[in-house]
C-alpha cells in the first residue's frame, strides 16, 4: 500500500474516531445508571406525600364528626345559634356534607331565617339528591311563605329522582288544592294512594314468605 492509500485509511480512522462523542455516550449511561435511584427517591417522596394527605384527611373528618354531633346536641335543646356556629364548622371541613347542610336549614327555619334556611336545603340536595327529606323541608319551607310555584317545582324533581316515594305526590296533590287545581290534585292524590297500596302489598308479601 502506497503513501497516498496509507494517508486516505488514516484519514478514515480519524474521522470515525470522535473523542466528544465518546465521553457524551459514557455521561449517557452515566445517567442511565442512576435513573433507578432517582426513580426510588421521586416514589419514596411520592408515598410519604400520601401518607400525609390521609392523615390530613382522617384528622378533617374526626373534626367534622365532633362538630356535626355538637351541632345536632345544640339543635336539640334549642341553641339555634351555637348549632348554626356547629353545622358552619362542619362545612368548612367537608364542603359536601349533606347532614350538615340539612341541621343548618333546620335551625335557621327554627329562627324564622327561611331564606337561608331554603339555601341550606338546596345545598343539602344538591350533595345528596336521594335525601327525601330535604326536598319535603324545602318545599314545607315555600309553602309557609305561600311560593307555591316553587314548592311544585321542587316536589316534581323530587319525583324525578324518587319516583315510588308517595309523600312526594300526596303533598303535590295538597299544593295544588291550594292553587285550586283540582284536576292536578286529584291525580296526585290517586298516585300516592296506588304507591302506598303497592307498597303494603308488597310488605305483607315479604312478611308472609
Amino acid at each position: 500500500m502506497d503513501s497516498a492509500s496509507r494517508g486516505d485509511v488514516t484519514q478514515k480512522t480519524r474521522v470515525c474516531f470522535n473523542p466528544e462523542r465518546l465521553m457524551k455516550d459514557n455521561k449517557t449511561k452515566e445517567e442511565h445508571a442512576l435513573t433507578p435511584e432517582k426513580s426510588s427517591v421521586s416514589s419514596s417522596g411520592l408515598q410519604k406525600e400520601l401518607i400525609q394527605r390521609g392523615r390530613v384527611d382522617i384528622h378533617a373528618h374526626q373534626t367534622a364528626a365532633k362538630h356535626l354531633k355538637q351541632g345536632t346536641d345544640a339543635l336539640n335543646v334549642r341553641d339555634y345559634a351555637k348549632a348554626i356556629e356547629e353545622f358552619q364548622r362542619v362545612i368548612q371541613h367537608n364542603r359536601e356534607s349533606a347532614e350538615a347542610h340539612f341541621h343548618l336549614g333546620l335551625a335557621h327555619f327554627m329562627l324564622e331565617d327561611y331564606e337561608k334556611a331554603i339555601d341550606a336545603y338546596k345545598m343539602a340536595i344538591a350533595c345528596e339528591p336521594s335525601e327525601a327529606i330535604a326536598y319535603l323541608n324545602l318545599a314545607a319551607t315555600y309553602r309557609l311563605l305561600k311560593r307555591y310555584d316553587e314548592a311544585i317545582d321542587v316536589y316534581t324533581r323530587a319525583i324525578r329522582s324518587l319516583p315510588n316515594h308517595p309523600e312526594f305526590h300526596s303533598e303535590l296533590g295538597t299544593v295544588y288544592t291550594f292553587q285550586g287545581k283540582r284536576r292536578e290534585a286529584v291525580s296526585a292524590y290517586k298516585t300516592a294512594m296506588l304507591l302506598k297500596l303497592k307498597s303494603k302489598l308488597q310488605s305483607d308479601f315479604d312478611q308472609s314468605v
